[in-house]
């Protein structure tokens, strides 16, 4: 027989079929049992009569838990009291036959239970089989989908980049090093130099891939590895052609959740965000001004902000123009990567933008150099050697259109996007400086 779905059960009222799942919960009402078994399609429920059973599933009825994994073959009737909460509530599965594909062990905790971030992280296996963790990385999932979707349609190319890599464009102070062979290799800190390589043969492309970050950093905003969504495109005007492409993005994103996951945002509470027609957009300066205005901390001659007046600067937007994104542009030069390309009308500032997303910053963008010997002085003022870069410069000698992009984390996206407490949670399996997957020795 073969395996038919928890919810294609909807269509097989009447009939015999083969379910194969984990149960969820089991409850005993008498001389009848019922079970919540969980696939990937939902939830069904099981009524279990020993004495319609044959002989061999009766003998392990009794030893039956949660997450013990099942094959169950019976008959699909319609429910007396449809449970209109549940996917598949208006049948269930009277169980004539129960196969046990694999036992499991008394839970430590039920599923869902509240504990400590380090105890949550230990046993992530197990936690994740939670409906509210399952609901978040449904959501992770279809996040990225749309992210390609969205872009394909709009002629952009998909490329993979490398993760070891020979210099580090970001900046050295936060990129892992190790040793290649005997030469010396480092972590990718992003695609950033392979997707503007890549301008120059596909015009416009996008990836989406792991990059990592060496920062010391123990808050509930940081991981030592990261998603990056990013994209690249060429031919571009000036950095809001740039800007009205991720905005876009954005909106296709939250368009397609409302769309697909409105059930997972119930379960977990969530909200979905207001991307207005025009979203609020501030140079730094104006930025860091109205900041020392409204909130009275002066940061005016900073080069970036602090993560509690970028939340300042969310709740703002959020009260003044009903925003929850506000675009923030014209980062210094010294602040922003050699390849940003500087504002000849505003000296010392960047054709860069960042987006703000209720209050933390998920989106860094903005214009890039594609002028070669720019690079190069541009390379040699920021102190690094020109030849380490000889890969990457060779695209640019030979025509290289204006050209920008800009990266978005994906977990802080997913993070922000489901008000969780901490971006550990929209991380499906988090790094930081003492854990990978359990905690580190030292």
């Amino acid at each position: 027989m073969v395996r038919t779905l928890n919810i294609d059960c909807l269509n097989s009222v009447g009939q015999d079929v083969l379910v194969k799942g984990w149960i969820k919960a089991r409850r005993d009402m008498g001389k009848i049992v019922f079970l919540d078994m969980r696939d990937r399609s939902g939830l069904l429920q099981i009524v279990i009569v020993p004495k319609l059973l044959d002989v061999a599933s009766r003998g392990f009825l009794e030893k039956l838990k949660p997450e013990f994994c099942l094959s169950i073959v019976g008959t699909i009737n319609k429910r007396e009291k449809p449970n209109l909460n549940l996917e598949t509530g208006e049948v269930e599965l009277l169980a004539n036959r129960i196969d046990i594909l694999a036992e499991a062990e008394v839970l430590p905790w039920e599923l869902g239970a509240e504990m400590k971030m380090d105890t949550f992280l230990d046993h992530l296996p197990l936690n994740y089989r939670d409906d509210k963790n399952r609901a978040i990385f449904k959501i992770q999932a279809e996040i990225t989908k749309i992210f390609r979707d969205y872009l394909v349609e709009q002629g952009f190319t998909e490329i993979q980049f490398p993760k070891l890599i020979s210099s580090a464009p970001e900046g050295g102070a936060n990129v892992f090093t190790l040793d290649y062979f005997g030469a010396k290799a480092f972590l990718a800190q992003s695609p950033q130099l392979y997707k503007q390589i890549m301008v120059g043969v596909f015009e416009r492309v996008f990836c989406i891939g792991t990059v990592f970050r060496a920062e010391k950093h123990n808050t509930n905003r940081h991981i030592n590895e990261y998603t990056s969504l990013d994209f690249e495109m060429g031919f571009i005007e000036d950095p809001r052609d740039v800007l009205k492409v991720q905005l876009d993005v954005l909106r296709a994103i939250i368009k397609n959740l409302q769309e697909k996951c409105s059930a997972e945002f119930e379960l977990l509470k969530a909200t979905f965000p207001n991307l207005p027609v025009n979203v609020p957009i501030l140079k730094l300066r104006e930025a860091q001004a109205l900041i020392k205005k409204e909130f009275g901390e002066d940061c005016t001659k900073e080069p970036d902000f602090e993560p509690h007046q970028e939340r300042w600067l969310g709740e703002y937007a959020k009260r003044t123009w009903n925003s929850d994104f506000v675009i923030v542009t014209h980062y210094p030069t010294e602040k922003r990567p050699f390849y940003i390309m500087d504002d000849a009308n505003d000296v010392g500032f960047t054709k860069s933008f960042d987006i703000l997303f209720r209050g933390c910053e998920i989106v860094t963008g903005g214009q890039r150099l594609n002028d070669c010997s720019a690079l190069v002085e541009k390379i040699k003022k920021f102190g690094l050697k020109s030849q380490d870069f000889s890969f990457y410069l060779e695209a640019f000698k030979y025509g290289m259109p204006p050209e920008g992009g800009t990266g978005m984390g994906l977990e802080r996206l997913t993070w922000q996007m489901l008000g969780l407490d901490s971006i550990k949670q929209a991380t499906l399996f988090p790094r930081d400086q003492g854990r990978i997957d359990l905690v580190l020795e030292k």
